[in-house]
């Protein structure tokens, strides 16, 4: 586990820094100075650009970390394989195109009148759909090269900062709306930039090809796993964003902007597995091919636990704080307390399961893994439809909650019925036990006047009623280790 936990911890701190960015963002400025209709169009904007990206990797992602440890080779520039991803990238990202100039009049006229701002800056989704290709497969491909930390760094952290300047310049009136959307378009390339610049830096990029490397069976394999990693990634995306769209279809701009807003907390929960995820799913891909089934079968449970313990103290510090969160909010994002709830405990599902999808993904089953993500999505778009006319933004939110559920009770049960083994024990149980003590006791304690001290008061009581149990029991190996250590060094200074 030590590049895994080095990278993990790396990243999670980014994330962790990127979340207060963007919590500072999107739960404190930006709902007081721009209107529900204009945040709904920046998270429209992303979210369609993020599913149709997927799409046009044409399913490389998973060929870069399937694949890539047979092409693997420093000295020879890993045998051409950066110009076959950037090629597929190339043809997806024109198919991609056509589509876009092929939809954007009916995307016009369905929201000329309910979403007016978002027919206005429809235009936008070309050259963010372009980012989002290339960024999924640079930041892959730098991923699998063991340094995914730098990746969540521009794109959870630096990313952040870049929207915090620019949503600064429209506070003080050097940008109106029109500057800002644009400024928010170019700083998601900046990412992008920056992965390519280091791989630049670090000498792994070479757009030659090595077309006598490619067998008639590697080949046959590239097509198969990109095939069935195109299903899994799109549908991956989708299930993340599709909901945007669809509260979008059934509700308005504002409604959009008031659900993105809320979900924007639940995402919290899945922080540390976005960091974990990226990362373990280079070594899982390794030991795979060497068969190192006992190490996977070792990641698979440490990352769970660690998953749990963190999801569920980080779904803790958010439930706990909910009055607090919308007190910091307009009265119109009252309608999104039950998102944040159903989404959270959607994510605490996913994340903790997570692990297993990787397992499934990279090993044989890959075509089984596409089926599962289908799966998913058809469960996600199904539930909404049936959900979000009557309930509205709390259906679509149910409707996440319904399907992440399902999702991580098949992969568990799949990864149990294929490889005969599975994460969880009683200590898991326990966790959860302890995490509904710890709300419940934290809930007794009176509201205080001031927002900031009944924050930092509930949230440190909310900590050791959770972290205190947790240690002397020694269901966090990991922490146990770090206060060791610790508390040598205190006693040998």
């Amino acid at each position: 586990m030590g590049i895994i936990a080095r990278q993990t911890i790396k990243g999670s701190i980014y994330s962790y820094l990127g979340a207060f960015i963007g919590f500072v963002n999107v739960g404190l400025i930006m709902p007081q100075i721009f209107s529900t209709a204009e945040i709904g169009l920046t998270n429209l904007l992303i979210s369609l650009a993020a599913i149709f990206g997927q799409f046009g990797s044409m399913g490389f992602m998973n060929v870069t970390i399937k694949i890539f440890p047979f092409f693997r080779n420093h000295e020879k520039k890993h045998n051409g394989f950066l110009f076959l991803m950037l090629a597929a990238g190339t043809l997806g990202f024109m198919i991609c195109a056509a589509g876009y100039y092929l939809w954007k009049p009916h995307l016009i006229a369905q929201n000329i009148e309910k979403s007016p701002l978002f027919a206005e800056y429809v235009y936008l989704l070309l050259p963010l759909l372009f980012v989002s290709v290339f960024h999924l497969l640079m930041d892959s491909y730098n991923s699998i090269l063991f340094n995914a930390s730098f990746g969540i760094f521009v794109k959870e952290f630096l990313l952040r900062i870049l929207n915090l300047i620019g949503i600064g310049l429209f506070y003080f009136n050097v940008f109106d709306f029109h500057a800002f959307i644009l400024f928010y378009t170019i700083a998601y390339g900046v990412p992008l930039a920056l992965i390519s610049l280091l791989l630049l830096f670090k000498h792994e990029i070479s757009f030659k090809p090595s077309f006598s490397f490619l067998d008639k069976k590697l080949v046959k394999s590239i097509f198969s796993v990109a095939g069935f990693g195109l299903i899994s990634g799109f549908s991956g995306i989708a299930v993340f964003q599709i909901d945007r769209y669809l509260v979008n279809h059934y509700c308005d701009l504002s409604a959009t902007g008031v659900y993105s807003t809320a979900f924007f907390f639940g995402t919290m929960i899945l922080l540390p597995a976005r960091a974990l995820i990226k990362i373990a799913s280079s070594v899982i891909a390794e030991s795979i091919k060497s068969d190192k089934w006992e190490n996977i079968k070792d990641i698979y449970k440490r990352s769970t636990h660690n998953l749990l313990l963190l999801g569920v103290f980080t779904f803790l510090i958010i439930w706990g704080n909910i009055d607090n969160i919308m007190s910091f909010l307009p009265p119109e994002f009252e309608t999104g307390r039950l998102v944040v709830l159903f989404i959270s405990i959607a994510f605490l599902f996913q994340s903790f399961s997570a692990i297993s999808g990787v397992i499934i993904q990279y090993s044989n089953y890959y075509r089984q893994h596409s089926l599962i993500m289908i799966v998913l999505i058809l469960t996600i778009v199904g539930f909404n439809i049936l959900l979000l006319p009557d309930m509205g933004i709390k259906g679509a939110a149910l409707a996440s909650l319904f399907s992440f559920i399902i999702y991580a009770v098949i992969q568990v049960s799949y990864v149990k019925l294929k490889f005969g083994f599975q994460p969880f024990k009683l200590k898991h149980l326990v966790i959860l036990i302890i995490g509904g003590i710890s709300y419940f006791i934290s809930s007794l304690i009176p509201q205080f006047d001031c927002i900031i001290l009944d924050i930092l008061i509930r949230s440190a009581i909310l900590s050791l009623l959770f972290i205190v149990p947790v240690l002397l029991l020694g269901y966090s190996e990991e922490t146990t280790k770090l206060l060791r250590k610790l508390a040598k060094r205190i006693h040998k200074s």
